[in-house]
């Protein structure tokens, strides 16, 4: 299990996504800070980030560039709409928004209304497609840094599933009456797709991230029964 915290202010959003590797402005802290404010100032009544992680974001029908001579498309990485800032919320919540000098934009999906993640990774660079109900788009980062984050959401919803409160995160604090209403009905847990192309990759890819501390050995053990049709 991958730590989960409690993050009330833009700081603490900040430092959270820089220890856990998951992602960094390369204009600076200062302004990533400002695009974690604009999260921190939409949150609900007794609401706080259980994870956070930074990328380049764009919407989902912009998120492939042009194709190369080989006719593979290229992730646009430099060609978004810019940083934006990440948080899962323990209201079960994917919360994303960008400082502007006179506009902010924000924007949330229920974790529940996600549909699919996929992590789609190249030589250096990546992207996680997120597909929900309303709103669908992609994250850029390294492809090491997308891996985590699609993790994230993954544990996230997979939470809900579970049906385990705060992201499996336990807390002392009293619940607010949102908090303590009936969880929703459980969904069909998102399937996470990845950029390989043959068994020996995919189980390849899984053992780098249970050796990098990605995933734990139980949840590699599961995956490779799942991939080879035991379960």
């Amino acid at each position: 299990m991958t730590e989960k915290a409690q993050l009330w202010t833009a700081d603490e959003m900040y430092r959270f996504a820089r220890d856990n590797k998951l992602g960094f402005n390369l204009w600076g802290a200062w302004l990533q800070k400002l695009h974690f404010k604009v999260v921190a100032e939409s949150l609900l009544d007794d609401e706080y980030a259980v994870s956070s992680f930074i990328g380049r974001h764009t919407d989902y029908d912009d998120d492939e560039g042009e194709e190369n001579e080989h006719a593979q498309a290229e992730p646009k990485f430099f060609n978004t709409q810019g940083y934006y800032a990440y948080i899962i919320t323990n209201e079960n919540r994917l919360v994303y928004a960008r400082w502007r000098p006179f506009f902010h934009k924000v924007s949330s999906i229920p974790l529940n209304d996600i549909k699919n993640i996929e992590p789609i990774t190249h030589i250096i660079w990546g992207h996680v497609r997120v597909e929900s109900l309303g709103d669908n788009f992609s994250v850029f980062w390294t492809k090491s840094v997308v891996r985590r984050i699609a993790k994230r959401i993954q544990e996230g919803v997979s939470d809900i599933k579970n049906n385990q409160m705060y992201g499996g995160y336990q807390t002392s604090a009293p619940m607010s009456p949102q908090q303590q209403q009936p969880m929703p009905e459980k969904t069909a847990e998102p399937k996470v797709v990845y950029d390989t192309s043959t068994m020996y990759e995919k189980l390849s890819s899984a053992k780098l991230s249970m050796e990098e501390g990605l995933i734990t050995p139980e949840e590699y053990d599961e995956y490779k029964e799942r991939l080879l049709g035991r379960k």
